[in-house]
């Protein structure tokens, strides 16, 4: 049983940023589980549901997600990971040292004398691609972007408003990063009054489910994330609310007829990033879908065809 083994942060983060919250904790157990079996997993799928705390339909459903994406292999019944393998492959290595004395590592080390010019290496146990956050420029940038600096001097137009309405979550929640998000939703167009009624529509779902001053409000900083843009759905739930109550609730053609192309590229680029959950499944069919309303010049853009109704 491996009780300890080296966890790359950056590799782990940079991997499971595009995972749902589901499939990531499906993920994180199975790996957990595999490095302490020493091997792959009997594909147990109640227990594993079990030690998910998901139901076995939500088990399998985050299950699939991990598969297509590529971080778990099924076969035979066992549950297998690549990166995982290499990892228990490694320790056996170092035990198999240490039982010698150490002998195979002293003659595998370089002299000090030539340790000068040695060119820099990743970690061994890292692929090219998964190299130390310090050795990535590229990823540097990226988590730039992703968590910008708080934005110098007053604070964006209405983000006092919209932090007033977000609702009071159990543990942290800082200000100064979610008004860096805050400015950056503006910058790329969405309007004050959208963002403050998308979060007060998210409120008051917390609010319905008993959810606030709880875990399970998420930090203000990941709902303004620009890789999910939350505040779509709430805003259109906020939409919606109201237009039913003003009695003119809008058919799903109008709404579809509403929306920019710049709004469908937003939606199918998200479709794909998310391994197929699609966001406007209440509205159309995803854009792969027979009877699908994505316009035929987003689907080209995109390189996409509706698959015919015979092969679907």
């Amino acid at each position: 049983m491996v009780g300890f083994y080296k966890h790359d942060i950056p590799a782990w983060m940079d991997g499971t940023e595009a995972l749902s919250d589901g499939a990531y904790r499906v993920y994180h157990v199975v790996i957990q589980l595999i490095m302490l079996n020493e091997g792959p997993i009997a594909l147990n799928e109640r227990g594993l549901a079990g030690r998910c705390n998901q139901t076995l339909k939500l088990f399998l459903r985050h299950l699939d997600e991990l598969v297509r994406a590529g971080k778990l292999v099924v076969a035979a019944g066992r549950i297998e990971n690549a990166r995982a393998a290499r990892e228990l492959d490694s320790v056996r290595k170092n035990r198999e040292n240490a039982g010698k004395g150490g002998k195979i590592s002293g003659q595998r080390r370089n002299p000090s004398a030539d340790l000068e010019n040695e060119p820099a290496k990743p970690l061994e146990n890292n692929d090219q691609d998964e190299a130390p956050l310090h050795k990535d420029r590229s990823l540097k940038e990226k988590r730039r972007e992703d968590s910008p600096k708080a934005p110098k001097g007053a604070e964006p137009e209405g983000f006092a408003e919209w932090w007033e309405a977000y609702p009071p979550r159990d543990g942290a929640n800082p200000r100064a990063p979610a008004a860096a998000r805050y400015a950056l939703a503006l910058k790329a167009g969405v309007l004050p009054e959208t963002l403050l009624a998308a979060v007060r529509a998210y409120a008051a779902e917390l609010r319905r489910a008993g959810k606030t001053n709880t875990e399970y409000v998420k930090q203000a900083q990941f709902w303004l994330s620009p890789k999910d843009r939350q505040w779509e759905d709430y805003a259109a739930k906020a939409e919606a609310l109201a237009a039913r109550q003003a009695g003119t609730a809008p058919g799903a053609a109008d709404m579809l007829a509403s929306l920019s192309d710049d709004r469908w590229r937003s939606e199918v680029q998200m479709w794909r990033s998310r391994g197929g959950h699609w966001p406007l499944g209440r509205l159309t069919p995803p854009p792969d879908t027979p009877g699908t309303k994505v316009p035929p010049s987003i689907l080209a853009e995109f390189g996409l065809a509706p698959r015919s109704r015979a092969a679907a």
